[in-house]
């Protein structure tokens, strides 16, 4: 009997890994996997959301561990590009991806796994958006699965622009 309990308990740990990675997809369409052991030792932040302090991964470093353009690679087309959140309930939430990155936005993103310094409860897990930005949660997708960067069509011709500086 405990060697049948090990064995379904052996089956399951790499489903339970699993449900815990996280899917980063850059606007050229290459995916990566995260682990929470690709997330554990990224630069942390707290996130006030009403009554609640969500603490996480600071979502800048997510996504350049993902592959995404941020910080000096955020430029020219990548600054078209918007980023779907999706959890696994299948809620789905936009930003653009310069409003998710430190050097470009003040408001701070994180990718939350911990409420009021306990986990998340399982609604929310194994991770939830959360911006010190947003007046409402709203785009705060609970049980994040997927984070896909998506480039919006340029017009077919750009007027000519002068960039203050």
């Amino acid at each position: 009997m405990r060697a049948l309990l090990l064995a379904l308990a052996l089956a399951v740990a790499p489903v339970a890994a699993f449900a815990q990675s996280l899917t980063v997809v850059d606007p050229g369409g290459k995916t990566k996997v995260l682990t929470p052991a690709d997330l554990a030792d990224l630069p942390r932040a707290e996130v006030k959301s009403g009554a609640r302090t969500y603490a996480g991964p600071i979502l800048t470093y997510v996504l350049r561990a993902g592959g995404l353009p941020v910080g000096p690679r955020l430029h020219g087309d990548p600054l078209r590009a918007y980023v779907v959140m999706t959890g696994k309930d299948g809620f789905q939430a936009v930003y653009s991806l310069a409003e998710l990155d430190k050097d470009f936005h003040d408001d701070v993103v994180i990718l939350a796994d911990h409420v009021d310094g306990k986990p998340l409860p399982d609604k929310e897990a194994p991770w939830r958006v959360a911006s010190s930005g947003d007046r409402k949660g709203w785009r705060s997708v609970f049980g994040l699965a997927r984070i896909e960067a998506r480039l919006a069509d340029a017009p077919e011709k750009a007027p000519a622009m002068e960039h203050a500086h």
